[in-house]
């Protein structure tokens, strides 16, 4: 079973802040996602001045279904100073939408101590776990 070391290691390979134009840069925040298939998944966010971008979450994420692989059970998000941080709100809301039982996903709070919360507790009131239980 891949650690949490080896999931921030790969997070952390991805960070490279840089320009691909004046307008767009990637690279501030890396993600890490073990697939249900036991491999790690790496994606960078995409920045750009209009606002539409992509989430180093979201790219992970891209990585993983492009590999047929739709279920992950945990995830390390960094931050260009490679801190760990919780993924953004917009994140959270696409990856519990994703998942069909958010209770399963561990996300990442402190390497040091391994420590980690359930992706279900980052949002305890979220929307649709209503209709995650009606299924």
């Amino acid at each position: 079973m891949k650690t949490w070391m080896n999931l921030y290691n790969e997070a952390k390979t991805k960070l490279n802040a840089q320009e691909i134009s004046p307008f767009i840069e990637f690279g501030n925040n890396s993600c890490a996602i073990l697939g249900s298939n036991n491999k790690i998944y790496s994606g960078l966010s995409i920045t750009s001045n209009t606002g539409i971008g992509c989430s180093a979450e979201k790219s992970a994420v891209t990585s993983m279904i492009n590999d047929n692989i739709r279920k992950f059970t945990k995830i390390v998000v960094l931050n260009e100073l490679e801190e760990i941080i919780t993924p953004s709100s917009k994140s959270l809301e696409y990856l519990l939408e994703l998942c069909d039982n958010p209770d399963n996903v561990e996300v990442l709070t402190n390497l040091e101590k391994e420590t980690s919360v359930k992706l279900s507790s980052l949002i305890p009131d979220w929307w649709g776990t209503f209709r995650l239980k009606k299924n």
